[in-house]
């Protein structure tokens, strides 16, 4: 199939995926009112269009070779590869530039039945977006908003969402989903509470609120998110005449919502439910927070074998060590799940020791202003170290997280 017959192909899809997703929404009991903010909100998510633009042109050579191996880096146990890494972290950090008053105003349309201004929207909401990934050669969908709660029961619309970008070279065809993620939500302790995973999630102990944002429902809404963006991946790689290889990146509290998407899509695939014309290539996180008890990340390691897990962690970055072990001893004990690796802005990175079955070292809730080296500038300043040729990843020393 010609590059041109994919774009048309997936110009249909983009009309199903978008009324799917707007008639989601519509399910949303409204709250015109913006969520509280933390004052370091906007300098974490900090990165413009035109930051974003030039972190793509000054490494597009690294751009360039991830799309070359469709953002796959091998079988489990692979070294990592930094051009991946990359592509990765990018994509999550773009899906940060949504409109969310553009996509307020579409829903409107589209609940007044005009779905032609409301596409109109809808797409608008997205334009810096894909303006962006077409620098990478690149197409953008959204799939799905993620039930985001507050503990008065109000649902945000800057709230949490799962996108997917995918390749227009149909050479090497691949799809990356990515969840972006409000900080304020991070230092709230009624997000910790655990939950038994019933029937997905191998039935392992996660935390409640994340699990909630993929497996609940926006009140009648006929859907989890979850069944939405598999609905959705499923047609984008039905577009393809080749195997999509699939990829799941996330920053902050979206690397939590990324983690669990990811493990669901694994369960899939050993359960020969994963959408046709898909194969389970990486995981790629960025300063996540722990998110599980140690069954979920046993189930990785026992069932991960074509792709690879990557967690990526930045030095002094306080976010993955939320939440602290006080919390633990009253829920449960939260561990990461494997493929840690600290990186700095000016020293060779270092694989994280496995935290399964271990009782990780205490910490307190990190402040708002202990939150710089979350940003994401800080994280692409310590990529750049990292993916340096002098530089060196230390195989043969762990060191804590």
């Amino acid at each position: 199939m010609s590059d041109l017959a994919f774009q048309s192909r997936m110009e249909v899809v983009h009309q199903h995926i978008s009324i799917r997703h707007l008639e989601q929404l519509t399910h949303l009991d409204l709250q015109r009112q913006a969520p509280p903010r933390l004052p370091e909100d906007d300098e974490i998510i900090l990165t413009d269009l035109n930051e974003l633009k030039k972190w793509s042109y000054d490494n597009i050579d690294a751009i360039e070779a991830a799309k070359a191996s469709s953002c796959h880096g091998g079988p489990n146990g692979s070294r990592i590869d930094w051009n991946n890494v990359f592509l990765s972290f990018m994509e999550t950090c773009a899906s940060y530039l949504r409109d969310n008053s553009l996509l307020i105003k579409a829903v409107d349309a589209y609940r007044e039945g005009d779905n032609e201004k409301a596409l109109e929207l809808y797409n608008k909401s997205t334009a810096d977006i894909k303006a962006l990934a077409k620098i990478w050669g690149m197409g953008f969908e959204m799939f799905a908003d993620l039930v985001d709660e507050a503990p008065s029961g109000h649902s945000w619309w800057n709230g949490p969402f799962c996108a997917g970008f995918y390749s227009l070279d149909q050479t090497k065809p691949f799809i990356g989903g990515t969840d972006p993620g409000r900080m304020a939500e991070v230092l709230v302790d009624s997000n910790y509470q655990f939950v038994r995973a019933e029937g997905v999630l191998y039935n392992a102990h996660v935390s409640e609120g994340v699990y909630t944002g993929l497996f609940g429902k926006f009140k009648s809404a006929p859907q989890t998110p979850m069944a939405l963006i598999t609905e959705a991946v499923a047609e984008v790689a039905r577009a393809s005449d080749k195997t999509s290889v699939l990829h799941v990146t996330g920053h902050s509290l979206g690397g939590s919502y990324s983690t669990l998407c990811f493990t669901e899509f694994l369960r899939y695939s050993t359960i020969g439910q994963l959408p046709a014309k898909c194969s389970l290539g990486d995981i790629y996180t960025f300063g996540s927070p722990r998110l599980a008890q140690r069954d979920l990340g046993d189930r990785l390691v026992a069932d991960l074998k074509i792709g690879s897990s990557w967690r990526i962690v930045n030095a002094n970055d306080l976010v993955p060590q939320v939440p602290p072990i006080k919390f633990s001893l009253v829920t449960g004990i939260f561990n990461h799940i494997d493929g840690g690796m600290k990186i700095f802005k000016d020293k060779p990175t270092e694989k994280l020791p496995s935290e399964l079955g271990t009782k990780p070292p205490s910490r307190i809730w990190p402040k708002p202003s202990e939150l710089k080296a979350h940003q994401t500038d800080a994280y692409y300043l310590s990529w750049r170290n990292a993916a340096d040729p002098k530089g060196f990843i230390q195989d043969e020393e762990v060191v804590e997280d």
